[in-house]
């Protein structure tokens, strides 16, 4: 750095960590949700910088990115440039609705909160989003991410909603600061204009209040979003009531995209935590006409889009092939995916297992920078069609994805890695490269190596890794990844590599879709902080950076997530505190196969998955096979149940007789949290807390004190099932938790055994919470 800008450097990764630590939490959360799919260095532009703190807050969290903020206001530019300074970082005035740089110059372009600016100043004309989408896609390089996070239209916008505002918190007329909330909708309906009303007030009507102190008005849904996303904002009441929020759908938003050659990573509508917690909780009532509560509105919404080239695939849908499932629920056809049955000798109960013949291989490869900032290499845009399988079958945070996933570096073995084989020298067959699900056959093995050898070769043909670029192969880590289901253990290995400073490499295209993806650096820290806030998905990408974090003894830095504050509980003199090594001794082989059983649960379906273009075109297919629930959703809730005592956190886990572990390790007891497959009538996530309510005492006798969302949702394992998992913090209140089938242990004893975890969802949850709790960020 030049003396001119000494004073900017921000030093090592600690000071770095730091800053980020300090900043908001809205900053925190806009910066996971954004910076994990841009490239690890390349020119961003950052669109509508105003101010510019997001901007320069942005270049100095990562000095390889060159940061170029925009803004149509020259003297806001000015201020930017005098006041923030770093070699990494400028500002320039441009609309940037229009083409502010060279076709094919950026790597990345992020419109935060902005977008209903270019239509709310432009006479609220909706073509000019359209217009501005085309025009930043054409300043973005082959393989650049165009990232918008901005409000959005809620799902039936125009259906009549009650709306009810307090009317004991302020006066009924005089100043806005002053006004109740109830009056002050009043006012917003008398004054605000938008493409919907253009040259009138708003419509709405009183009706019966059925709660008290509260004002109820029927509008439409949409005109009550605009309502309850503004009401705070009382200092700026009359600039903000020149904007007009919702603009687009996330329909119109996805269509847009894919227009201008965009492949949508994700879209989904956000729930900022604490806009929930402390601006729509107890402070509005949304009621449908029957007076039955509905769900608060999105506070934002977050699409992530990647330039491709045209005729290339944007999506990937499911066809299901008729036939191919029997009235018994399996395939009719000879099958890659197997339906078993298992006999619980003690109890009779028949427990439903799918079974593949090919084990899962994960690498992670991993290096440190020189100001030990960690890097991770990942697959990037591997097809897995299977994560929009069931489609019918609504996820209950309403995201949408294009089927190209984020995940480790993997490969399918014809048998696995054993822990005592891992020693120089060690002789296995070939792991088969084929796709991980597809109904390809694997190869024979082409003769012994070492297993050495193997996770070298896999990282030269799915990495293009050198052999000599290699530091370190870790020993591996043994987890189910969905062990109540399905027959599947990954065996994942940590690799330290050589620094490594290429451009996403392109790796060898072994499925039947157009491309198997690249390869690219990742932040370790900034895909955990995306795992907070629902902007990246994969599991065991997350399982294993926490795990590289355990064994580098390092931070896992800042929580960013919804805030967990539990109270302080006695105990009851009774209460029995374990240790881990109580529960894991017992060795347990509790299941027996059976031949014919009724397939009650669980359906193995065949499909056809095909790859579209952005003109809908299909331009490649694949035939693979998943397991799904018969009667319930694809919707899972994982909750991890703890309380807080004056000595710590303890958590309580559940032990449970399992078949897919017997069939690995001989043992069936696995300890894992509490979970359940949701029936179709839990609609949307804001359901899950009632269903706990309900589910936690009925199932192990416990009262639920509180619940909170415990970071995003993730894909336990994208190559079998279209399942999602919603992870979940449970503070249980103390009154005979001994009593109700799980075994509290302390926390801390937990995260410093998970090495011995097998049950990938106690892995994730346990490693957030103690995130959440701040055990993983000292």
């Amino acid at each position: 750095m030049t003396d001119k800008y000494s004073k900017q450097d921000r030093g090592d990764l600690s000071d770095y960590e730091a800053y980020f630590a300090g900043m908001d939490a809205s900053m925190q959360q806009k910066i996971a949700l954004t910076t994990a799919h841009f490239p690890a260095r390349g020119r961003i532009a950052d669109m509508g910088s105003g101010s510019g703190t997001g901007t320069v807050d942005l270049a100095r969290l990562y000095k390889n990115l060159e940061l170029v903020g925009v803004d149509i206001n020259p003297v806001t530019v000015e201020y930017s440039n005098e006041k923030h300074r770093s070699e990494n970082l400028g500002f320039i005035v441009g609309d940037i609705a229009e083409r502010v740089f060279e076709p094919e110059t950026l790597d990345g372009i992020l419109d935060s909160s902005v977008l209903h600016h270019v239509t709310s100043f432009n006479n609220y004309d909706l073509t000019q989003i359209a217009k501005t989408i085309r025009n930043q896609v054409a300043q973005l390089k082959p393989g650049g991410v165009l990232i918008i996070r901005d409000f959005v239209v809620p799902d039936e916008a125009e259906r009549a909603v009650c709306l009810g505002l307090p009317t004991d918190d302020g006066s009924d007329s005089g100043e806005i600061a002053k006004l109740s909330t109830a009056a002050l909708f009043e006012v917003f309906a008398r004054d605000f204009r938008s493409s919907l009303n253009l040259n009138e007030s708003v419509s709405y009507k009183k009706t019966r209040a059925p709660i008290d102190n509260f004002a109820f008005f029927e509008v439409t849904l949409r005109t009550a979003v605009e309502f309850v996303l503004r009401k705070d904002y009382r200092d700026h009441w009359a600039p903000e009531l020149l904007e007009e929020y919702t603009y687009y759908s996330q329909g119109d938003f996805e269509e847009n995209f894919r227009k201008e050659n965009l492949r949508i990573v994700v879209s989904m509508p956000l729930w900022n935590p604490w806009i929930v917690e402390n601006r729509f909780a107890g402070k509005f009532h949304l009621l449908d006409r029957r007076d039955q509560p509905l769900s608060f509105p999105p506070t934002n919404f977050l699409i992530v889009g990647e330039k491709i080239g045209k005729g290339e695939g944007v999506r990937l849908g499911e066809k299901v092939e008729e036939g191919a499932v029997d009235a018994s629920g399996t395939l009719a056809l000879p099958a890659f995916l197997k339906m078993k049955g298992y006999r619980h000798k003690e109890n009779g109960r028949i427990f439903e297992l799918a079974e593949r013949p090919n084990q899962t291989i994960d690498l992670l490869p991993w290096f440190m920078a020189e100001n030990s900032q960690i890097f991770i290499l990942a697959k990037k845009d591997f097809p897995r069609p299977i994560v929009n399988a069931e489609s019918d079958r609504k996820h209950l945070h309403r995201a949408n994805y294009s089927g190209y996933l984020t995940e480790p570096i993997s490969a399918i073995s014809d048998s696995g890695f054993r822990i005592s084989d891992f020693s120089e020298g060690a002789e296995e067959s070939e792991p088969s490269a084929v796709a991980d699900g597809s109904l390809e056959s694997p190869q024979p093995s082409a003769g012994a190596e070492s297993l050495d050898a193997r996770v070298r070769r896999i990282l030269r043909q799915r990495a293009n890794l050198d052999a000599g670029e290699v530091v370190e192969i870790s020993k591996p880590q043994l987890y189910f990844t969905s062990p109540g289901g399905i027959d599947e253990r990954v065996e994942s290995f940590l690799v330290q590599i050589e620094k490594w400073s290429r451009p996403p490499q392109m790796i060898e295209n072994y499925t039947t879709f157009q491309s198997a993806g690249c390869v690219r650096e990742l932040d370790a820290l900034q895909v955990l902080r995306a795992s907070h806030v629902g902007g990246m998905f994969d599991a065991r990408l997350e399982i294993n950076i926490y795990r590289l974090l355990r064994k580098l003894n390092r931070s896992a830095s800042s929580w960013i997530g919804a805030t967990v504050n539990p109270t302080v509980q006695k105990l009851p003199e009774d209460f029995r505190i374990g240790r881990i090594d109580d529960f894991t001794s017992e060795n347990r082989n509790a299941f027996e196969p059976v031949g014919k059983f009724e397939n009650k649960f669980l359906k193995l379906v065949r499909s056809e998955f095909i790859e579209f273009d952005a003109e809908n075109r299909e331009v490649g297919r694949a035939e693979f096979e998943y397991v799904a629930p018969r009667k319930f959703s694809k919707n899972t809730v994982a909750a991890i149940p703890f309380v807080k005592t004056e000595d710590g956190v303890l958590v309580g886990i559940e032990f449970r007789d399992l078949p897919a572990p017997q069939n690995f390790t001989g043992n069936s007891l696995i300890p894992c949290v509490p979970a359940w497959r949701l029936p179709k009538t839990v609609g949307h996530k804001f359901d899950l807390e009632n269903f706990l309510r309900r589910a936690f005492p009925k199932d192990f006798r416990a009262e639920v004190n509180k619940t909170w969302e415990l970071g995003g949702t993730y894909f336990p394992t994208p190559g079998v099932t279209p399942e999602i998992v919603h992870p979940l913090a449970v503070e249980l209140k103390t009154e005979n938790p001994h009593q109700n089938g799980l075994c509290f242990l302390p926390l801390e004893d937990l995260l410093n055994r998970l090495d011995q975890i097998p049950d990938a969802h106690l892995l994730i949850l346990a490693n957030r919470l103690g995130h959440a709790l701040g055990f993983l960020s000292k």
